[in-house]
């Protein structure tokens, strides 16, 4: 099937779970060939803005985009295919750091820009500002353990009712007729983030699902129906030399697949349940039929509370989130008035000068 040219696809850099921050990144900057720039500096010294100068000013070729969790709105890192580059945010809580100096990544320090007098002037402010983002991201984390922790009950509850034998069967029959021939990959399968909590609630970049050319969709309120389809799928796949892109879920843990998709086959497979927020439109298929009836309806009073519960925990996950913005745009507000933007205007377009030598 004929690749799309000039796609962009978005994703979360990463988002807290039950071990804090996560994220899959780290293989993103191992890629073969790929050279990475690593941003440092702190809130407010034009990290986004620049990537997101770099994005519109190289415009050829696909790229992908990641986005901060905490700040949907803010760029975390950008991938540009066409110039075999990676330019990332490598400051906490994604900190990352050459393994190969020079020769694969190299630092790209924009404390260089900024005045530290200006700074030191306002530390009492700083800090006490830095505090409270602080507190108020480990309370959205505890938040969103918690919320983990329900859905991650109510994938357990399918779990035990799921229809394995059926579920494989279905996977079977779905693979002879979308996974045919042979992948030009060497089967690779990688983790990316596609949704989150976020201060705007459960976000999901659903243009790099929806924009394949091939969008197969699938009801699944209790997850674990979709999860283990799109696994069996993904290894078919892999066995036929396709590389795949599992989406891992946030509320599930970096172990459950959310969404599928298979680049050199233009396919997306899609899960749809009341927590998410991507519509539902078009037909679907119902992965109801696939649990037990009986257990269901045994679980039923627990699975609406755990529905309910996990309404209220994101809700709260997101307002919390929301006075954690607050608290980094006040960081923030410090560092621009203290940075010389005119500097590091010409040092980004040195950067962009260097980055289109690499063009391939």
């Amino acid at each position: 099937m004929q690749k799309e040219t000039n796609r962009t696809d978005e994703f979360f850099l990463g988002a807290v779970t039950h071990s804090g921050f996560t994220t899959s990144f780290k293989s993103v900057i191992e890629s073969e060939g790929y050279f990475t720039y690593i941003l440092k500096g702190g809130a407010g010294t034009g990290k986004s803005s620049l990537m997101k100068r770099i994005e519109k000013e190289l415009p050829e070729g696909d790229r992908t985009l990641y986005h901060c969790s905490s700040d949907p709105a803010s760029l975390d890192a950008v991938v540009l295919d066409d110039y075999k580059v990676i330019v990332v945010d490598g400051t906490a809580p994604h900190t990352f750091d050459p393994d190969i100096p020079a020769i694969k990544q190299v630092i790209v320090n924009l404390g260089d820009f900024w005045d530290e007098g200006k700074l030191i002037s306002h530390k009492d402010e700083i800090i006490a500002a830095m505090a409270l983002n602080k507190s108020y991201l480990a309370r959205s984390g505890r938040y969103v353990c918690a919320l983990s922790d329900i859905c991650f009950d109510t994938y357990s509850l399918g779990c035990e009712a799921l229809d394995i034998h059926s579920i494989k069967e279905l996977a079977s029959r779905i693979g002879k007729r979308l996974i045919t021939g042979r992948g030009s990959g060497s089967g690779k399968i990688s983790e990316r983030q596609l949704s989150a909590v976020t201060m705007d609630g459960f976000k999901t970049y659903s243009k790099t699902l929806f924009d394949r050319s091939r969008v197969c969709l699938f009801n699944d309120d209790c997850f674990a129906a979709s999860a283990m389809l799109f696994d069996e799928l993904a290894a078919l796949a892999s066995s036929k030399g396709y590389d795949v892109i599992l989406c891992v879920s946030q509320l599930l843990g970096s172990d459950v697949t959310e969404h599928l998709i298979i680049p050199e086959l233009d396919t997306a497979f899609v899960s749809l349940n009341k927590l998410g927020d991507i519509e539902r439109t078009g037909r679907a298929v119902n992965l109801t039929k696939y649990y037990d009836p009986e257990l269901m309806t045994l679980k039923a009073p627990r699975l609406k509370l755990n529905r309910t519960a996990a309404r209220t925990l994101m809700d709260e996950a997101a307002k919390t989130l929301a006075l954690a913005k607050a608290a980094h745009d006040d960081i923030e507000k410090y560092y621009i008035a203290a940075m010389d933007f005119a500097k590091l205007d010409k040092s980004a377009s040195k950067l962009i000068a260097k980055i289109k030598k690499r063009k391939v």
